[in-house]
């Protein structure tokens, strides 16, 4: 559902060619802003990091509240699920910024706190009838949160297990011939991070049309909070701007392509969400309109 919401990364920072650069913004997030664009930029990419800090909090206080999550689709969560880690993997493999992975295990923290309460408040919770029971929020953080800590050092460790692999000669010769094919990849594990990438803008994309057909035969949006559909809208607005903004030519244009149009791609359809819970709540009023005046007609008549 997200694209990140992440300040870009420049490859300039690293290779000392920023001296006309902030250099706070350099050294914290490798990001070379020289010009007053790229800081208007940098400046709306903050933005839409601090939009990506909050975006499911509404839809899991409204569960919490309601204590259903019946309003969501199921292979909307997957491929949310689905697109977070690999943009968690991609932030990894590219050698983004430690703020940039951390911020990625937190996403995914946030995913599986709202897995849980689907789980919980979907099979668990009915069974227990009235009896009185706790949310599982703060559980189900410590245990994401374990979670999380485990597949970074798994990760970790990769590096380590790696060295140990030999390549052979011939997976090489094509990896590096397809390096001088794409002269946008500065190595094997940028191309991989690249395409991970791409397959969590997809996610992104495509995880909204499992939501939006299931409020079409519902006929309803109900469960479904509308201030995350406008958070996560502004949030991707802001980011793809910020990468506009921040683009320096066409091999940056390209490395960030998959990002950029997965978050403008995703406005689109979180539009058609929000144009459904409108849609939706005014036929819903305007039933209810209906039967109160034929309730008022058989009231006449009784008289």
């Amino acid at each position: 559902m997200k694209n990140g919401g992440l300040v870009t990364h420049d490859p300039t920072a690293e290779r000392g060619n920023c001296t006309n650069g902030i250099k706070w913004i350099e050294r914290i997030f490798s990001d070379c802003v020289d010009t007053e664009l790229k800081l208007l930029g940098f400046i709306i990419g903050i933005i839409s990091l601090m939009l990506w800090l909050v975006p499911l909090f509404p839809q899991l206080l409204q569960n919490y509240r309601t204590k259903k999550c019946e309003g969501l689709s199921l292979t909307f969560l997957f491929l949310w699920l689905v697109g977070d880690t690999c943009n968690m993997l991609g932030a990894m493999l590219t050698h983004q910024t430690p703020i940039q992975k951390i911020i990625g295990v937190y996403y995914i923290i946030q995913d599986l706190t709202l897995w849980a309460q689907y789980g919980y408040y979907t099979k668990v919770y009915p069974k227990l009838g009235n009896q009185r029971s706790s949310t599982i929020v703060v559980p189900c953080i410590a245990l994401s949160s374990l979670g999380s800590f485990c597949l970074l050092s798994d990760y970790s460790n990769v590096p380590r297990a790696a060295r140990s692999v030999s390549v052979d000669t011939n997976a090489r010769s094509y990896l590096e011939h397809a390096l001088q094919m794409w002269p946008i990849f500065e190595s094997y594990t940028d191309m991989l991070g690249y395409i991970i990438g791409s397959v969590a803008a997809l996610c992104y994309f495509s995880g909204r049309i499992p939501q939006i057909i299931k409020n079409y035969q519902r006929k309803s949006c109900a469960g479904l909070s509308l201030l995350m559909f406008y958070i996560i809208v502004a949030g991707n607005l802001t980011y793809g701007i910020s990468v506009l903004l921040a683009t320096t030519g066409w091999l940056f244009f390209l490395r960030h392509l998959p990002w950029l149009a997965g978050s403008l791609g995703c406005v689109m359809f979180d539009i058609v969400v929000i144009s459904q819970y409108y849609y939706y709540s005014k036929k819903k009023q305007e039933s209810a309109d209906i039967e109160r005046e034929r309730l008022l007609e058989n009231s006449d008549h009784e008289e």
